[in-house]
């Protein structure tokens, strides 16, 4: 019996080596269907949200989209003179050493669509769809995007690419309008989001479009990788349970 048992040493092992990262991948596929699942949701409701003017905004009107040009930047992105929003991707390093860094700094600013203007309080933004490939900084540029959002100018050794909003751009924003100590702006809402892009409701659409599906192609390769899993686990089992009633 105990050299039975012995022989189904090595199949528990694997089985249970098979359940630790089965169980490990359960938070990450949770967390990946939330994430597609939102962006497919995004895709809808910016595929919908209604074309105002700024001047026919009121604080009761919820989502709206608006189209027009970046007027002003009262306190610009640090330490640039006329950027609203800067989005830095960074990567550095090799194999295990690998880290890949996303981020972003906001600042208030004024849009003026030709028939009035508002504030927009980036703050919430979505990221992923300021639009554009974005640039890959040199010289003075590399180490400004990197102060501006807060990173050591060590990391210029990195792959650095930078989206930027500034000044003068046409930008399209999606967005809650809203009230603050008596003045109206536009910004994120408590379930509702912000999106502030140079691109138009069709490219922002597309764009949220190839970002679903490439999640939703993650989660079914990970999905394939678990039954995988999920197969060898009951195999060994099974196999464990075979060799101990033999035994017996």
């Amino acid at each position: 019996m105990s050299g039975d048992f012995g022989s189904a040493i090595p199949l528990l092992c694997c089985a249970g080596l098979v359940l630790f990262f089965a169980v490990a991948m359960i938070p990450f596929l949770a967390l990946l269907f939330r994430s597609g699942r939102k962006r497919q949701q995004l895709r809808a409701m910016l595929a919908q949200v209604p074309s105002r003017s700024v001047a026919t905004l009121r604080p009761d009107q919820g989502l709206v989209l608006l189209r027009g040009t970046i007027s002003q930047v009262p306190d610009p992105v640090q330490p640039f003179l006329d950027i609203a929003v800067l989005r830095l991707s960074l990567r550095i390093g090799i194999g295990e050493k690998k880290q890949e860094m996303d981020r972003v700094q906001a600042r208030p600013f004024l849009l003026d669509d030709g028939t009035g203007t508002v504030w927009v309080d980036p703050a919430g933004l979505d990221p992923l769809l300021i639009g554009g490939e974005g640039i890959v900084p040199t010289g003075q540029e590399r180490l400004d995007a990197l102060q501006a959002v807060g990173l050591p100018p060590s990391m210029a050794e990195g792959f650095i690419q930078v989206w930027a909003l500034r000044a003068g751009e046409e930008v399209t924003v999606v967005g809650t309008v809203q009230e603050r100590d008596g003045q109206m702006f536009v910004g994120k809402g408590p379930k509702t989001p912000l999106v502030v892009s140079t691109g138009g409701v069709p490219e922002m659409v597309a764009q949220a479009g190839r970002q679903t599906r490439t999640v939703w192609i993650v989660v079914g390769v990970l999905g394939v990788i678990g039954l995988c899993m999920l197969t060898v686990l009951v195999v060994a089992l099974g196999r464990v349970l075979q060799v101990l009633l033999k035994g017996g």
